[in-house]
């Protein structure tokens, strides 16, 4: 269908912004074209209220700048979008597992790139010499490089700390090296089954085993 393969009007979603605060009376009437995310919605509702954002469970990023700073630099050179079409009935006539069923969009200011799972061919547009994305340039040898730099991006992307959503950065450094265990003794149940070394041993931190760098 017309919403499977991340043209502009699938992908792109119009988003008009009103800021009551006084600090953006000088970007009223005025349009960004920065790359952005919706998920940078919730980040930026967050910041206008004054609250923290809890940048280990929120992937995106306050759009405040460019609502309040005139000089407000883009900070995301590519924007990413996925798809699972896996219970589409084209999945069961082409016979792609549910695994495989996954599309990957990376895109910037010109170029827009489309990895499929399953063995497929990546596909390449030209957003500035083909604004409605009708010359498909994956199979062209010459766009080579450029499809390396996307699949570069998207394992950078792919990379990226997603899992790690209940604790803060600040929480994780000041948990370093507070574990010091040294192991265990399986089938001991009280203290006084084992040796007074033993107990010497497993009792208490252990001795550091890192020593950081000068």
């Amino acid at each position: 269908g017309e919403k499977d393969l991340f043209h502009d009007p699938s992908v792109k979603v119009p988003l008009i912004v009103y800021d009551p605060s006084p600090e953006a009376d000088a970007r009223r009437g005025t349009v960004c074209d920065a790359l952005v995310e919706a998920i940078d919605l919730a980040p930026t509702f967050l910041d206008a209220l004054g609250a923290p954002v809890p940048d280990h469970v929120l992937e995106g990023r306050s759009l405040l700048p460019f609502l309040r700073d005139e000089n407000a630099a883009p900070w995301r050179g590519f924007v990413v979008s996925e798809y699972d079409w896996s219970c589409s009935p084209a999945a069961e006539a082409m016979g792609v597992a549910p695994r495989d069923a996954r599309l990957f969009m990376i895109a910037d200011e010109r170029w827009k790139f489309v990895h499929a799972e399953g063995g497929f061919r990546s596909v390449l547009f030209d957003r500035k010499n083909d604004p409605h994305e009708f010359d498909d340039l994956g199979a062209d040898p010459a766009h080579r490089p450029t499809i390396e730099r996307m699949y570069e991006r998207l394992g950078r992307w792919a990379r990226r700390m997603a899992q790690r959503t209940t604790v803060t950065d600040d929480e994780i450094r000041a948990r370093r090296g507070g574990s010091g265990g040294v192991g265990i003794l399986l089938g001991v149940y009280d203290e006084h089954e084992i040796s007074e070394e033993e107990r010497r041993r497993y009792t208490g931190r252990a001795p550091a085993r890192f020593t950081p760098p000068d």
